[in-house]
């Protein structure tokens, strides 16, 4: 019986990073305009609606914007998200469950 030969590999690699800065850090919350993304996952928005209310009490936000995705695993349509973002000064988008 021939022996067969065996090439071991080492399945691991090093992450790959993508460059990203994100956006400037305001300098305050106080008088700004807030949009929440709502990824419609149960209990989404629970959180962001007690977040929400947080941010106004705490922080003096003084709108805020909501845009409902139609599913988790969908994007938000780009224009929705176009016009929210030239209504507001931040987003915040969290994930329920």
């Amino acid at each position: 019986m021939a022996q067969s030969e065996h090439v071991l590999v080492n399945p691991v690699t090093q992450p790959i990073v993508a460059p990203f800065d994100g956006a400037p850090r305001l300098a305050s919350l106080a008088g700004t305009r807030l949009g929440i993304i709502d990824d419609s996952k149960r209990n989404a928005d629970v959180l962001l609606e007690e977040l929400a209310e947080v941010l106004r009490n705490r922080y003096e936000i003084t709108d805020v914007k909501w845009l409902r995705k139609p599913s988790a695993s969908r994007p938000a349509d780009p224009t929705a998200l176009k016009e929210l973002t030239a209504q507001v000064d931040s987003v915040i988008i969290a994930i329920g469950d």
